[in-house]
């Protein structure tokens, strides 16, 4: 079994975007995915959505749609993009991720679950009320989810991140999503997916290949 490091951010628009390359990947028996939250708006980067940085969101969002076919509904940009008040934080969705993870839920279904509360629902991922309500429909218990998601908050969470972002750097990632194949002794093949996102199939053989090539 080779493993796949799917490198992302709940928040990052292009890793919704990759979500047919990772349902593509799925169907590969040979390969295991493994998730990290890189904290695109942790630290420093996690704040208000100023007008300048809007614009830039909806034009990738165009970008996104017409490439990829994934969708951000209308009931998003009025609840979520809209919001003036809202602060980009990918501190408490990686929380959930993590939470999740550790409740016996696949962090990669939590995830897609998590896209589509935001890009299509609508709703924030900063609301733990929304992120506990996730997590009970796919089995968790409520009460369950929101402790773990104490413990996790935080520190854990903080030091999630910092792995996640040393692990781009080893595999030469320079953004969100990167991925990443793993050798046995330890080194990695980062992969180009760039072209492939309109061409899943043609990415699973893509992968396939490289997997083949290294086992």
């Amino acid at each position: 079994m080779t493993t796949l490091h799917f490198i992302m951010d709940p928040q990052c628009g292009w890793c919704y975007a990759a979500v047919p390359l990772i349902d593509a990947l799925t169907e590969l028996a040979e390969v295991q995915i493994k998730t990290h939250g890189g904290g695109l708006f942790s630290g420093a980067n996690k704040g208000a959505v100023t007008a300048e940085f809007r614009q830039h969101m909806q034009a990738s969002d165009k970008r996104i749609m017409a490439l990829t076919g994934q969708q951000f509904s209308d009931t998003y940009y009025r609840e979520i993009f809209a919001d003036k008040t809202r602060i980009l934080d990918s501190d408490t969705p990686i929380t959930a991720l993590l939470a999740a993870e550790s409740l016996g839920i696949q962090p990669l279904t939590m995830l897609h679950n998590m896209q589509k509360a935001q890009f299509i629902d609508g709703r924030s991922l900063s609301d733990i009320n929304s992120l506990s309500s996730i997590a009970t429909v796919l089995g968790a218990d409520a009460k369950s989810f929101v402790n773990t998601f104490a413990f996790f908050s935080g520190v854990k969470t903080d030091q999630h991140i910092t792995q996640s972002r040393h692990l781009l750097r080893v595999v030469g990632g320079n953004g969100f999503p990167t991925f990443a194949v793993e050798h046995k002794d330890g080194t990695f093949t980062r992969l180009d997916h760039g072209s492939f996102y309109s061409t899943p199939k043609l990415w699973s053989a893509y992968v396939e290949q490289i997997v083949k090539e290294i086992s």
